[in-house]
Formats: structure tokens, C-alpha cells, sequence
């Protein structure tokens, strides 16, 4: 069984790397920091692929260097900045967006068209907390800060939706694991960096909730933990899906 994790050198990434690895998984990461992955796949036994999943073109790269038959795609590849002003990649794409959605639509979306993912495999993806009271639909218009974050996170949602239906085959989850103790607060305030500390749980639990939807089959998309997702606000379907959809099909 082979599998490929995103943001697998560092956080939840590593760990579900690592859970994948101990029941004899082939495991291949991904990660813009050639240093830390080169040590990760010596300490876990793995293959690294470099990649910046913030730019559309080391992601089509990444899509033509990974190898099928693929049985599970983790896609945990994300952060969270509290900038005031808008941070643009050299490719012009808002960068949280870009990292936190666009990157998971256009991965997964080649490897399908490529057929280097198995029919009846599985594609989990990182996601938010599922309120998605405030969050733009505008999908081209690029947000600063935790509001760029919002929207990838409801793009995640409904992107996951839609995969499922036109895969019925292809166990397709989210995954909210809750506060974890990661990195992903390394930039924020101070507040936000203390409260992950002291209440965010060991990499370990945040990354079974992953584990557990790869490893074993459920039904259901989107997960919080090891239940299923209850949204406050149904996600909006139609035009906003259909949109994001139209939006995102440029960058495969």
C-alpha cells in the first residue's frame, strides 16, 4: 500500500507519515524545506519530493514526479497568517489560498486525470472547524489573514463534496482534527501561540483522526475528529460551487 502526504516533514503531516510508516505503508512526503524532509525520511524510512505547494507550478511538477498506484493522498499542507495586508506569491496567487485549497484541488485533480490514484482508494484533506458564517465566496478576489483562511477552508469543504460525488468510488473525507500542538501558529500573535501550547493536543492524537479515516473505511465526507461534521450554516451549493469549481480547473 503506498500513500503520499503533503506537508508530511513537520505537524500533522509528519505525524500521519509516521502512523502510515508503522504498519508497513510505502510513504512518500512532501515539503518546501529540503533539510527537514531529507532528515524526516532518514528518521522514518520514507521517500521526500520537494515542493512549495504554494505555487501551482511545483504542484503540476509534483503531480508528474509521483508514481502510481497510489492507495491514499493526505493532503495536509497549510498555514495560517494573521497579516494585515495581502501576501502574493510569484505567481500572483494570494498565498494561504493558494497553500490551503488550491494546492489540494490541483494535486488531486492531476493524479486523478493521470490515473495514478487507484479507484477505490482514498483522499483525505486537512480542514477547518466548519463555520463558514463569514467567509467569501468570491473566489478570484485574494483576502489577507485569517480571513484567506476561512475561504480555503470553505473551498476544502466544498470541493471535498463535490469530489465525492463525482467519485463514488474514492472515499473522500475531511478532517478537523482540532487544536493541535503545531507550527501552524508560528506567525500569529502571541495569544494564539500560548493558547496552541497549552491547549492544543500531542501531533500523535491530531493526526489518528487522519489515520484512522486512511486506515479504515467510513462513509461520510467531512469529519471533526473521529465524528462527522455538523455545519452551523449548510455549505452553499449551485452558483458558489459551481464557480469555485470553474476558478480552480486553470491551474491543472
Amino acid at each position: 500500500m503506498r500513500i503520499v502526504v503533503t506537508g508530511g516533514t513537520s505537524g500533522i503531516g509528519y505525524g500521519t507519515a509516521r502512523l502510515a510508516a508503522e504498519r508497513g505503508w510505502k510513504v512518500t512526503i512532501v515539503g518546501r524545506n529540503r533539510t527537514q524532509g531529507a532528515k524526516i525520511a532518514a528518521e522514518l524510512g520514507v521517500d521526500y519530493l520537494h515542493a512549495d505547494l504554494s505555487k501551482m507550478s511545483d504542484v503540476r511538477r509534483l503531480a508528474e514526479q509521483l508514481e502510481g498506484p497510489i492507495n491514499a493522498l493526505a493532503l495536509c499542507a497549510g498555514g495560517i497568517s494573521t497579516d494585515k495586508e495581502v501576501r502574493l506569491t510569484n505567481e500572483g496567487l494570494e498565498t494561504t489560498f493558494a497553500t490551503n485549497y488550491l494546492s489540494k484541488f490541483a494535486l488531486s485533480e492531476m493524479l486523478l486525470q493521470q490515473n495514478k490514484i487507484v479507484p477505490d482508494g482514498c483522499i483525505v484533506m486537512v480542514g477547518g472547524n466548519g463555520v463558514h458564517n463569514n467567509a467569501s465566496t468570491v473566489w478570484a478576489e485574494p483576502q489577507a489573514g485569517l480571513k484567506a483562511a476561512m475561504k480555503a477552508a470553505l473551498a476544502v469543504d466544498l470541493y471535498a463534496s463535490e469530489l465525492a460525488k463525482r467519485y463514488p468510488r474514492l472515499r473522500v473525507h475531511t478532517c478537523y482534527p482540532g487544536m493541535v500542538r503545531t507550527n501552524l501558529f508560528q506567525e500569529a500573535p502571541l495569544l494564539f501561540r500560548l493558547l496552541s501550547r497549552i491547549f492544543g493536543q500531542p501531533i500523535a492524537k491530531g493526526s489518528a483522526y487522519l489515520g484512522r479515516l486512511i486506515l479504515e473505511k467510513h462513509s461520510g465526507v467531512h469529519w471533526k475528529q473521529d465524528r462527522p461534521m455538523r455545519f452551523r450554516v449548510s455549505l452553499p451549493e449551485g452558483q458558489e460551487a459551481e464557480a469555485l469549481w470553474a476558478y480552480s480547473r486553470q491551474y491543472i
